[in-house]
């Protein structure tokens, strides 16, 4: 499919759009440059290169309206098919002189598998318009009158649409006045010394107008041919024609609409299929037909496979940034506004959820600055360890006396590597399923933020939801709309933190989360104060991961390069699959041009998606079709991307009040084919360690299994009782066990820590 891609793309010499569906024949949407293509099977190269130069050049030349205005005035189809391929297929050899070769190998195999029904057949009892089909289609011996070679010239010399239409309605009224004499008379010249070879010839001369890089993949292609080859075809098919009057059908194909026409498919689309003598509305029932044509209909059908896969394509759109992100500054305004009108009403819930913050706060502070201490000692440790002691060529003085016993007199200097500066973007899932975990997450945040500060790492945290355009942005679009993009309108970014906010900024948005995730998690509404809901653009809605990932794409490398940032770790907090992300495409309906979406994600279709980032040329192909399958190859575009970067998800798999995370959780994210033991004893080490770690799941670098966050307790108490005397030892390990749990119980923080340090 890649080959035949390539050859359509040379053929309309553009980077056209194209796409091989289940369909009976190929398709040119002009207005959006897509071209779909059947899907083939059981051919050999020559075929299979034919058939698409022949699809190709219907889809290229033959314009909607010129079938229109066939079925208008009742012309016969078969007429126009014969000479509208006639053509075509010219317009195409003279493109590319190269695929004369094709045309003519292909077009025997065909012959010899009697695709035209001829096998056994006398060509002679044909009619004109079957035998004129043969002749171009490269049959051999097929005889001509004197009378009849008029006509054939006159085939080989249409220059338009409708020239095409005229001719055919020419030859049909000659060959229906003719009909019943023709074979006769045929037989009787063929008697008298007509052989048969007095033929036309339908081929141009070869170009040598391709240009380098089209004559290499033409090459590549099979589809280049050397001079001998270009000669000995010549020899079998003589020209009379001219490149100027093919040059002169190009000029006048573009002023009758070829190309230019809105969408044109393959003439023979929902025709008859079957040998008939009528015409194509009906109306001419004891008139001539192609009974060749339609042969060829009916063969096509045979090579069409209806089980195979669509080939479909999806370009990553551009977004508009300034209308993707909400800005810290709107999120904090709408926020403060809401709660600070609410709170006149009933203060009880306000001023409670802000203690809650300030005493999470202060006791995380020995925590985090105790891991601060930590994480400086591990990177000077991993620093030292990559160190690299030489010899500088200069005496050590001090130890020079040993000279006598000791070689080694020379001063040395130890280099240590220089580290990277790392940064942090991350986006967190703002969904209707993370109620339940959604305060323990915010704690678990909290506290990497305040890490980050600390130590100086440079972070932006964005929370993807598609509720926010829903109620509050609904008439803006964050896309330009072009056929075969993906549809990501519906995605918000709602800015939550940075490193550039001022600490009370910081301290009013903490709080504002903190009271749209405690509207989920209070229970006793007397002591705690009545939890009024956020707005309702700020309320949790859908998943749309994978449209949170394109947004990653134009994010993570802007973030990277105003930062002076060397590695940065793109981080994804999720709970679950992300929504399908459609291709938008446009169609024609009574002469309107309407918009839609197209699946490119569907677990009951059967399609090869490719995934194409048409600013940097990068493609991932997938050949499943489920919205986890997508998520990764949309990763792997990010990751092709941004260069120096860690993907990473922390994936919370934990259920119910307690968190717990079962079996069938970690089977989702390690994939099904795990053995259920595997699994069992990976529920065991997050009950002991709060995450396991699993490398290269769910299409990211490294995903982090963790349990419910809605009730993991941040804090630890001494484990001592009441009235016992303890020793020094015991008291250090009771100590020591307390300190543990409290870097344990920090999952998001530990394991960040352990990437960057």
């Amino acid at each position: 499919m890649r080959d035949l891609s390539t050859l359509a793309k040379l053929l309309a010499e553009e980077d056209i759009h194209v796409v091989h569906r289940n369909q009976q024949t190929a398709m040119f949407d002009v207005k959006n440059r897509e071209l779909s293509l059947p899907i083939w099977k059981d051919m050999s190269k020559n075929i299979q290169d034919l058939m698409t130069l022949h699809e190709v050049g219907h889809a290229l030349w033959t314009p909607l309206e010129m079938m229109e205005q066939v079925k208008e005035e009742k012309i016969e189809f078969s007429f126009v098919n014969v000479l509208e391929d006639v053509r075509i297929e010219k317009l195409v050899q003279k493109k590319y002189p190269g695929s004369v070769r094709v045309f003519n190998k292909g077009y025997k195999e065909l012959i010899a598998q009697n695709f035209f029904n001829t096998v056994g057949k006398d060509i002679v009892k044909y009619n004109l318009i079957d035998r004129i089909n043969l002749h171009f289609k490269h049959h051999i011996d097929v005889p001509f009158s004197d009378a009849e070679k008029v006509w054939v010239q006159k085939a080989n010399q249409t220059k338009t649409p409708q020239d095409v239409i005229d001719l055919a309605k020419e030859l049909y009224e000659y060959v229906s006045e003719n009909e019943e004499s023709q074979g006769e008379n045929q037989e009787q010249e063929n008697a008298s010394g007509n052989d048969g070879n007095n033929q036309v010839d339908t081929v141009p001369s070869p170009s040598a107008g391709q240009d380098k890089e089209t004559s290499e993949v033409m090459k590549e292609l099979g589809l280049e041919e050397s001079e001998e080859s270009e000669k000995s075809d010549d020899e079998s098919s003589s020209s009379d024609s001219s490149d100027d009057s093919v040059e002169e059908s190009e000029k006048d194909e573009t002023k009758n609409g070829g190309s230019d026409t809105e969408k044109t498919d393959d003439s023979k689309e929902e025709e008859k299929t079957e040998k008939s003598t009528s015409g194509s509305e009906g109306d001419k029932s004891d008139g001539p037909v192609a009974s060749t044509d339609y042969a060829w209909n009916e063969s096509s059908k045979k090579l069409l496979d209806d089980n195979g896969k669509d080939y479909k394509t999806a370009f990553i759109p551009e977004m508009d940034l300034k209308k993707t992100i909400v800005p810290i500054s709107k999120v904090l305004e709408d926020l403060n506004d809401w709660y600070k009108e609410k709170s006149k009403y009933e203060n009880q819930y306000f001023n409670k959820t802000k203690e809650e913050l300030e005493k999470s706060k202060n006791d995380s502070k020995k925590t985090v600055a105790y891991m601060v201490k930590e994480f400086e000692m591990k990177k000077s440790a991993d620093a030292y360890a990559r160190a690299t002691t030489s010899k500088t060529g200069m005496l050590d003085m001090g130890q020079l006396h040993t000279y006598k016993f000791n070689d080694d007199i020379f001063a040395k200097v130890t280099t240590l590597p220089g580290a990277k500066n790392h940064g942090l973007v991350m986006f967190l899932d703002w969904s209707g399923s993370m109620a339940g975990n959604l305060k323990g997450t915010l704690n678990q945040l909290y506290n990497l933020i305040w890490f980050c500060k600390k130590v100086n790492i440079p972070f932006d945290v964005y929370a993807f939801t598609d509720l926010y355009k829903r109620y509050a942005d609904r008439d803006t679009k964050i896309q330009e709309f072009r056929s075969g993009e993906l549809d990501v309108n519906d995605l918000r970014l709602l800015h939550f933190f940075s490193d550039k906010m001022k600490n009370n900024q910081e301290f009013n948005m903490m709080h504002n989360l903190y009271m749209i995730a405690s509207q989920w998690s209070y229970r006793d509404w007397r002591t705690d104060g009545y939890p009024y809901k956020c707005p309702t653009h700020y309320n949790l809605g859908g998943t749309p991961l994978n449209s949170a990932i394109i947004s990653a794409m134009q994010i993570v490398p802007e973030f990277k390069n105003s930062r002076g940032i060397q590695k940065v770790h793109t981080v994804f907090l999720t709970d679950g699959s992300s929504n399908d992300v459609r291709k938008f495409v446009m169609f024609k309906r009574d002469e309107k041009w309407i918009e839609g979406n197209e699946g490119v994600s569907n677990c009951y279709g059967k399609t090869i998606t490719t995934y194409i980032d048409k600013k940097n040329g990068n493609k991932v192909v997938s050949d499943k079709n489920s919205r986890q399958d997508q998520t990764e190859a949309l990763l792997e575009l990010l990751r092709q991307k941004v260069s120096d970067m860690s993907l990473v998800n922390f994936f919370i798999a934990g259920s119910g009040r307690k968190g717990n995370v079962s079996e069938d959780n970690v089977r989702y994210v390690m994939g099904y084919n795990t053995g259920w033991r595997e699994s069992a004893e990976m529920v065991k080490k997050i009950r002991k360690e709060n995450v396991a770690i699993i490398p290269k799941a769910l299409g990211f670098d490294t995903t982090y299994l963790l349990p419910g966050l809605g009730n993991l307790d941040m804090d630890s108490e001494l484990d001592l009782e009441d009235g016992v005397t303890y020793n020094k030892g015991q008291l250090k390990r009771a100590f020591a066990k307390m300190s543990n749990a409290k870097i344990v119980n920090r999952p998001l923080l530990n394991n960040f820590i352990k990437m960057v340090a």
